[in-house]
């Protein structure tokens, strides 16, 4: 296979991008590994303070072998090589993700704030001065030639497409004039971190109860994150509310007195009716959410990033520019948002609660769904194989 050169991007306007959550700095991270100008542009003054993405999936473990930052992931991280089913206070047998043919088979946990504070790290490293904090994307102008980014100082920005990874609230496709397409679902939950109390760092529990979805995931060096179904939305969840429903649902509870992080969320699952509008291009919840049941959502917009950052180089090749490369970028994360979304919905419905009096046949679901072959199809799913 003969070798294509490198175009020489040097005096091409850089890639604007809106946003240094998880999706924007990867995205600036490949972009200067190939070359491309860039600058990004963070209205928060630091990484965020609040961990709600915990989990890497293994295809974006190996995005990251790519930027030489597996190690530094591992080094903070807990690996979950096992999930565990159970019904009630009943288990109903495991499925080993150790087992999935992949170079990196585990599940890999730890709050977004270190994973946000790895990633700058390594962007500072490789172009230090590409991210400006605490300035956030007022409006924009667009031409055949580019576009003209205003800052919410009154400071103009010249560049050559504007990357809007700006979060589910997104200025950039609002002031683009792009719809968000969905809805929400009937459902809510409370989550919280607390200091590990179970002997099982390497295994996430999931528990399918009468009263609702309960979830316990060990990450970082430490703690464990308990997510519970609620009936309704709670404004001001509590660490003891959260210890009590764990023990009456699952046999085993936190310690309230060591909760570290609470929330509470709602569900739902949105899609811009485009990606791409006249030199804007939408990624990572900027494009699409999608349940945070199944943990699916950075990890998408880490794949929308290695996708881009992968065609850009083409796109802005000054000898011989294709940006109709972009087209395959939306078409292919469009399917893969649909995807998730799908999966993510099955989960959702999974966890609903259900009459006690039916537990038996939600046993016997479990069980078929850990049998061969329906094992190996959802240990696939649940590791997010083809969304990448």
């Amino acid at each position: 296979m003969l070798k294509r050169d490198k175009p020489n991007l040097s005096n091409v306007k850089p890639v604007l991008i809106a946003g240094a959550g998880p999706t924007g700095l990867l995205l600036g991270i490949m972009l200067a590994m190939r070359d491309v100008p860039f600058r990004i542009f963070e209205p928060r003054d630091s990484v965020s303070q609040h961990s709600r993405s915990i989990g890497i999936h293994p295809p974006s473990l190996a995005l990251f072998k790519e930027i030489n930052l597996l190690d530094a992931f591992i080094e903070k991280g807990n690996q979950i090589k096992r999930g565990r089913a159970f019904v009630n206070h009943d288990s109903i047998g495991n499925i080993a993700i150790s087992k999935l043919e992949h170079p990196h088979p585990f599940i890999l946990t730890l709050s977004q704030q270190i994973t946000e504070e790895i990633l700058e790290q390594r962007l500072l490293e490789l172009a230090p001065d590409s991210l400006t904090r605490g300035r956030a994307v007022s409006d924009f102008t667009r031409n055949k030639n580019g576009v003209e980014l205003i800052l919410d100082d009154g400071t103009q920005v010249a560049g050559s497409y504007l990357v809007g990874a700006d979060g589910k609230n997104s200025t950039v496709r609002e002031k683009s004039g792009i719809e968000f397409m969905g809805g929400t679902y009937p459902d809510f939950y409370v989550m919280g971190d607390f200091e590990e109390n179970i002997d099982s760092r390497d295994e996430a529990r999931v528990f399918l109860t009468s009263k609702g979805l309960v979830e316990s995931f060990p990450h970082g060096k430490n703690l464990r994150r308990w997510v519970i179904k609620t009936d309704e939305k709670i404004d001001q969840p509590e660490a003891e509310w959260i210890a009590r429903e764990a023990s009456e649902r699952t046999g085993t509870a936190p310690d309230p007195n060591t909760c570290s992080m609470l929330s509470s969320f709602g569900v739902q699952r949105l899609t811009a009716d485009a990606f791409i509008k006249r030199r804007v291009i939408l990624a990572g919840d900027a494009a699409h959410v999608v349940s945070p049941i199944g943990g699916q959502g950075m990890n998408l917009g880490w794949f929308d990033a290695a996708l881009l950052a992968g065609l850009l180089p083409d796109v802005l090749n000054p000898e011989k520019p294709r940006p109709k490369l972009l087209h395959s970028y939306e078409y292919r994360r469009n399917r893969a948002a649909y995807t998730a979304a799908q999966r993510a919905e099955f989960n959702l419905k999974t966890g609903r609660a259900f009459s006690p009096t039916s537990a038996w046949l939600k046993k016997l679901m479990v069980r078929a769904m850990l049998t061969p072959p329906a094992r190996g199809i959802l240990l696939k799913k649940f590791t997010m194989d083809g969304l990448d």
